[in-house]
């Protein structure tokens, strides 16, 4: 009998469910947006099913990109959301690169981290995509798939506790009501502290869905997940004269008066499948999203109101936050699996829609270059001193509207696998800046956005391809002037292994990427925008996969990105390396079993990296770190499982947005958990 849901979080043998929709939603959640196998499909796609996330116990979307292959960590705004980099380019500043939800973009506003329990596989998809899923970031774009409701009943729990007084707990309960009807409950619930003075934070989860087929040919999905994620905002260490590691990593230098940042999410997504026969399907679906941020954050400031001359102490600024958004996609296609001409075709076209509407609120207490206030001792802070209330600085409202017309056919014959797609796409944008009374910020494009790829299956398991495609991002407002829209081309060539039944897998990519018209923030104050010009990365990156069920999955991956700044208004700027992007990333994962007991450990090394983007030389330090884990099946309903992360104690810099900003990793640390399923 298979673990279900949370319990297969130890049992790392576990078949993956059968979902009940799974034949009509396979291709339509997916981020290829076809049922051709991954093997064929000329693009570098990276596949995280529930075995993979559960051999490597993630509880957070983080925790298993390390393992994607050219994505790295970007400064997360005090662990308040999702930030990475893919082959270089990090995206929009805040909302990073394109995260999408069972191809639904999802990262419009300021959401939380992605909690792993009610995710089915996390797909990262290389190169242009802007074709199918959209916006389109030239690096590639992440797609999560969701946990749907199942064809059997199944329940289960989770607990873990570890480092820092960290306790989770997670539900997972379902199955059909009738031979139509099926339902899913997840809860998760977590309190957690940190090896950071005075940051602690809290997590409440859950995610109700329903399936209903009132015809054999007609499939309905209905999805949801609140989520209320309380944390400390901290912005990390300070570097000292360009020493990332120069202060102890424990130091916190906010104020515990403020109290946590408080995130509520309410997503929704709602999906109709239908079979109108001869091989012609339709599917409809939409994704909405409430949202709000609210909370106090001191932090270090910038420029001669932060570091001072002494080295020891700084200035800080006190901010209130208030970020309320929502936003509603919705989306229609056609699809089409026929054979013409001797060739096979799967033809997928569609329409969507999407709003978005912000309202932001920054008050902000900040000192003068000659009068920094809220001073800290680097070294021995003294909290408690009188906090100012923060005058309103920064307040304005932004709606944000697209329309586009899309089309992909994947056509395959013989040993080939050609991709053509494209997609016209049309956004607008406007702001009011409810502080200057400036009503006039208004931002308009449209473009075609072409996509082609081509593979030739060289043997039953080896394939070569290669890709080319464009994107096109709308830049957003920062309050004061608009900017024009982001455009970028990627180029890859690439090998793709398939041996022994699948079970070893791998590809390999040389890749060369460009974009134009990139927002950089202002070295003094990260609020205000500059439009720079040019950016280019390029690289090669290889993946290997060993999986044999029940025995042993291995895993390495590596990546080199030359990422680079290739021309500026600020000449100081061209030639030097893109923030966070090592030239040398690499990581590895095993896990072998032996009848119920378990092994398992592995290893990353991210190499030396730009600490900012302002061109100033700080630097990020290399660091390797190792983890290991045990399991055991006591019985097949019961699991208990040890992780031990940071293995050697590694002092590390996970990433960094200034020298002001610096986020040092996690010592070592020690987590149990126990599974247990009915």
């Amino acid at each position: 009998m298979a673990v279900p849901a949370a319990a297969q979080q130890v049992r790392a043998d576990a078949p993956e469910p059968t979902d009940i929709v799974v034949t009509a939603r396979q291709a339509n959640a997916s981020i290829i947006g076809s049922d051709t196998p991954v093997a064929r499909y000329p693009q570098s796609v990276r596949v995280f099913a529930q075995e993979q996330m559960v051999a490597v116990n993630a509880t957070r979307l983080a925790d298993v990109l390390d393992l994607a292959g050219g994505v790295t960590a970007q400064n997360n705004f005090g662990g308040l959301w999702d930030k990475y980099a893919i082959r270089g380019f990090a995206g929009d500043e805040n909302a990073g690169p394109d995260i999408l939800v069972n191809r639904f973009g999802s990262n419009l506003g300021f959401n939380a981290p992605v909690d792993s329990a009610t995710i089915e596989r996390v797909e990262v998809l290389k190169g242009a995509s802007a074709a199918l899923s959209g916006r389109g970031e030239p690096g590639g774009s992440i797609n999560i798939v969701t946990k749907a409701p199942l064809d059997h009943a199944h329940a289960a729990a989770l607990a873990s506790y570890g480092s820092w007084n960290s306790a989770r707990l997670v539900a997972d309960l379902g199955g059909p009501i009738d031979d139509r009807l099926s339902v899913r409950l997840i809860g998760v619930g977590e309190r957690r502290d940190s090896f950071r003075e005075h940051v602690d934070g809290s997590r409440l989860l859950v995610a109700p869905s329903v399936s209903w087929r009132p015809a054999q040919d007609l499939r309905l999905l209905y999805q949801a997940e609140y989520m209320r994620n309380d944390t400390v905002l901290d912005r990390g260490v300070v570097g000292i004269a360009g020493d990332a590691r120069a202060m102890d990593r424990s130091i916190f230098l906010g104020e515990p008066a403020d109290g946590d940042i408080r995130q509520k999410i309410l997503w929704q997504q709602a999906s109709l499948f239908a079979d109108l026969g001869s091989g012609v399907g339709l599917e409809l679906g939409g994704s909405h999203r409430d949202g709000s941020l609210k909370g106090f954050g001191t932090m270090v400031d910038f420029g001669p109101r932060g570091l001072q001359p002494d080295g020891r102490t700084a200035g800080r600024d006190r901010r209130f936050h208030d970020f309320d958004w929502n936003d509603l996609s919705l989306r229609a296609e056609l699809t089409r699996r026929m054979d013409w001409l001797g060739l096979s075709h799967d033809l997928r076209i569609g329409v969507d829609r999407v709003r978005h509407a912000l309202d932001f609120t920054l008050n902000r207490a900040r000192g003068t270059p000659t009068r920094p206030i809220l001073l800290i001792d680097l070294v021995r802070p003294v909290y408690g001193q009188p906090l100012p209330v923060p005058p309103r600085t920064l307040d304005r409202s932004a709606a944000f509207r697209s329309e586009s017309i899309y089309a992909q056919d994947v056509i395959r014959a013989g040993r080939f696998t050609l991709l053509l797609g494209a997609r016209w796409n049309s956004f607008r944008e406007d702001v009011v800046n409810h502080v200057t009374g400036n009503d006039d910020l208004r931002t308009r494009d449209h473009g075609v956005t072409p996509r082609a790829a081509l593979s030739y299956q060289l043997t039953d398991g080896v394939s070569l391809y290669g890709s080319w495609g464009e994107s096109l991002r709308q830049n957003p407002s920062d309050g004061n002037v608009t900017f024009n829209a982001e455009r970028s081309h990627s180029t890859e060539l690439g090998m793709k292994l398939a041996l022994l039944n699948g079970r070893l897998t791998g590809q390999g990519a040389l890749f060369d990427m460009e974009k134009r018209n990139v927002l950089n923030p202002n070295a003094t104050d990260p609020f205000v925008k500059t439009q720079i010009g040019r950016q280019r990365s390029r690289g090669a990156e290889a993946e290997l996969t060993l999986d044999l069920p029940r025995n042993l999955y291995a895993t390495a991956v590596y990546t080199y990105i030359d990422a680079t700044v290739r021309n500026d208004v600020n000449t100081a700027l061209i030639g030097t390396r893109l923030s966070n992007v090592p030239a040398h990333a690499a990581s590895a994962y095993a896990l072998k079993r032996f009848g119920p007991f378990g092994v398992g450990g592995g290893v990353t090394h991210v190499g030396r990296r730009a600490g900012d983007p302002f061109g100033t030389g700080y630097r990020l330090p290399a660091y390797t770190i190792a983890r290991l884990n045990a399991l055991y099946d006591i019985t097949p309903r019961l699991g208990i499982r040890v992780d031990i992360d940071n293995l050697f104690d590694e002092y590390y810099v996970a990433s960094s947005y200034a020298n002001v900003w610096t986020v040092p990793g996690a010592p070592r640390s020690i987590r149990g958990t126990i599974a247990l399923s009915f």
